[in-house]
């Protein structure tokens, strides 16, 4: 605790030194032995179950935190864990060994994940993940089967698994033969994740380099700054589109239902073209002032040298991203104005030819908002109350938008979504392991179908899954009361 009687000169002209996490299994779970209490190791009354458990504890919480490297990959979240989770985990699984006949799986699995670890955890998926995670270790099998493995897939490498009941020191013997460098198998994911892994890695590189940078040109005759910045604003002047204009709509876009009322589609393509007519206003403004400031007629703001620095990167300039008139995007600049042309162009074609048979899900900036004008129409089509009906997904054989052949009867067709950690298999019908070095797997055309809530689904395999606006997966809440990043 901070006391005055301390000398602050002595601490000012001290050496300060931080403790890191342990990085890798192998040192994760050799530290919580190290640690151990000894007393405790051998203070519980069965001991059989409680030192496999015991080890399959330890195991998971070098797991999860391991987990994190990966991005939101690993996590949706990237949670603080601290060894006081791991100390309190372990006291109950000796009290509740200890005090019940059998011992309580169930109980354990729920106290642990949900309790004591889930306590720090917040997002949704995380929490299924927590759960699922922890029931390979905390399990029947892994106590009474010796040859448990933690991970079969990669036992031709090596076994994971809890060793046989003895001291301490065995253990500590134990973890000491395991690799120095992990397989993504053993923390559940796919061999593609340690690709995502180095990504991260790279781009939290590149990121720090970038920021020391000086905007000074070198020797060699090339471009100046100035020359760069203003070529390129010149070229996205150039290819930005015109504003979308109501009076351009066909006929069936704006068209009311049969009751009178207006399409609740069309009053969501009505805000969102005020949402993209937002954005080129502040893209074209941006651009033509950069280009005054550059020529010396104007002042360089604070905003525009900010700007200034993003297009000598390739980066898009905050007014245009997700905290200004934007939409969330990880594109570096020149892939997210062609991106934004694309979006632009889709918008275009649904306002002056009416709805598309399939709607491009990924280009709006609000797809919650389509989502539920979709159940709308449909709750007015049929005269249902919204509040009870729900979208229920089926996978369509049309790859994109071009070769679906009309709309549905009820519903929507949905396109442009991706698939990370998994792919879809058209041939099979079902989810699929990725494949090699393919992180982001084109999905198939969805049709959305509205059904009665307290219908129940269809037979056969089903798994929920989230959908989220990128790879980031983490949103913070709006003002709607929905994520900026999670959809459903």
């Amino acid at each position: 605790m901070p006391t005055t009687a301390f000398p602050a000169t002595i601490l000012q002209g001290a050496l300060k030194l931080t403790q890191e996490p342990p990085k890798g299994l192998k040192a994760n779970v050799g530290r919580a032995y190290t640690d151990m209490d000894r007393v405790m190791f051998e203070g519980c009354d069965k001991p059989g179950p409680f030192k496999k458990l015991l080890f399959g504890l330890c195991f998971f919480n070098a797991v999860i935190q391991e987990r994190r490297k990966y991005g939101a990959v690993g996590w949706n979240i990237a949670y603080q864990w601290m060894t006081s989770d791991l100390v309190f985990a372990q006291a109950n699984l000796q009290l509740m060994i200890d005090e019940q006949p059998t011992t309580p799986y169930e109980s354990l699995n729920v106290i642990i994940s949900d309790v004591i670890y889930g306590g720090r955890v917040t997002d949704k998926q995380d929490v299924r993940l927590t759960r699922a995670v922890l029931a390979t270790y905390i399990v029947e099998a892994a106590v009474d089967d010796d040859g448990y493995s933690y991970c079969p897939q990669i036992d031709a490498h090596f076994r994971y698994g809890a060793p046989p009941e003895g001291a301490l020191g065995s253990y500590v013997d134990y973890i000491s033969t395991f690799p120095l460098i992990d397989r993504p198998e053993i923390f559940g994911l796919h061999l593609n994740a340690d690709i995502s892994c180095q990504r991260k890695e790279t781009d939290d590189l590149i990121d720090t380099i970038i920021s020391v940078q000086p905007r000074t040109a070198g020797g060699g005759g090339g471009k100046t700054s100035d020359e760069v910045v203003s070529e390129l604003a010149d070229e996205l002047l150039e290819k930005l589109p015109a504003e979308l204009k109501a009076a351009d709509a066909a006929e069936a876009t704006f068209a009311t239902l049969a009751d009178g009322s207006m399409n609740p589609l069309g009053i969501f393509l009505s805000h969102e073209m005020a949402k993209f007519n937002n954005l080129l206003k502040t893209i074209r403004s941006m651009l033509a002032e950069l280009q005054r400031a550059l020529k010396g007629l104007v002042v360089m703001s604070a905003q525009l040298d900010a700007a200034y620095a993003n297009f000598l990167f390739q980066q898009v300039p905050a007014p245009w991203g997700e905290n200004g008139k934007g939409y969330p995007s990880l594109k570096p600049l020149a892939s997210w104005f062609r991106d934004l042309l694309a979006r632009v162009a889709f918008m275009s074609g649904w306002l002056k030819g009416g709805p598309p048979n399939s709607f491009w899900i990924s280009a709006f900036f609000f797809p919650q908002g389509f989502m539920t004008s979709a159940l709308q129409a449909h709750a007015r089509r049929y005269q249902l109350p919204i509040d009870m009906l729900l979208f229920r997904a089926a996978v369509l054989p049309y790859a994109d938008l071009a070769a679906v052949p009309a709309p549905p009867d009820n519903g929507v067709y949905i396109h442009g979504i991706f698939m990370e950690g998994a792919r879809f298999d058209a041939a099979a019908g079902v989810m699929a392991e990725s494949r090699p070095a393919e992180l982001f797997a084109p999905m198939n055309c969805l049709h959305l179908q509205p059904a009665d809530l307290n219908d129940a689904p269809p037979p056969g395999h089903r798994f929920e899954c989230p959908f989220y606006k990128t790879n980031v997966r983490a949103g913070t809440l709006s003002t709607t009361g929905h994520s900026t990043n999670h959809v459903c």
